[in-house]
């Protein structure tokens, strides 16, 4: 039962990336931030087969990595530590990502992703946020990249993400973090927000 509180985060990873993003058997993708939609996008990246899944978040997201890293990245960066764009060129055909996915909201994670995109490759944005670009899309002209965006979901995708959740293809237990009382909503999210829980689960009764 606590699973499905993961049904319509779900369903935004499942439209973000098998529905928009177009993921292809041995594609390299990245995907920015390690919240519960960046992780549950990464496990749609996975069982779309992507050949190499790289996950970067920063130091509150140490945990979340973890997990990420178990769920099946093959690569966690913490972007305060490190650059992933080394690593990035150092795979495949050395020309970059062929997919990103923002999942943060940043505006310099959008700037970033424009550095880790291959010529001809995708951008697809599904985070949220209040800032303001202060940088050029030029390289994303140059490049002949696409952005792209992904919000909420269809009908359709629902009827899909109910089905592949009842396939176990994706495990989720280590996405699922403590179980509260609706008297204990606060702590809930105090969980989530300092990056203990992925996603806290509150029953009513």
């Amino acid at each position: 039962m606590n699973k499905a509180a993961l049904a319509e985060p779900i369903c935004v990873a499942n439209r973000t990336v098998l529905e928009v993003s177009n993921v292809k058997p041995g594609d390299l993708v990245v995907i920015q931030g390690a919240g519960a939609i960046g992780i549950l996008c990464m496990l749609m990246a996975k069982i779309s087969g992507a050949g190499t899944i790289i996950m970067t978040g920063t130091g509150i997201d140490k945990h979340r990595l973890e997990i990420a890293r178990q769920l099946g990245a093959h690569h966690t960066i913490n972007i305060q530590e490190e650059n992933p764009l080394e690593l990035i060129r150092s795979l495949g055909d050395g020309y970059g990502a062929d997919l990103v996915v923002d999942c943060t909201g940043v505006s310099a994670a959008l700037q970033q992703a424009m550095e880790f995109i291959r010529p001809l490759g995708t951008i697809t944005k599904v985070g949220w946020g209040p800032q303001p670009m202060n940088f050029s899309l030029d390289p994303l002209v140059a490049k002949a990249a696409r952005i792209q965006a992904s919000f909420s979901h269809t009908y359709g995708t629902w009827e899909r993400t109910l089905t592949l959740i009842s396939s176990g293809l994706l495990d989720l237990e280590p996405i699922l973090g403590g179980v509260y009382p609706i008297e204990d909503w606060k702590t809930a999210f105090e969980q989530m927000e300092c990056g203990n829980h992925i996603k806290s689960v509150i029953r009513i009764k």
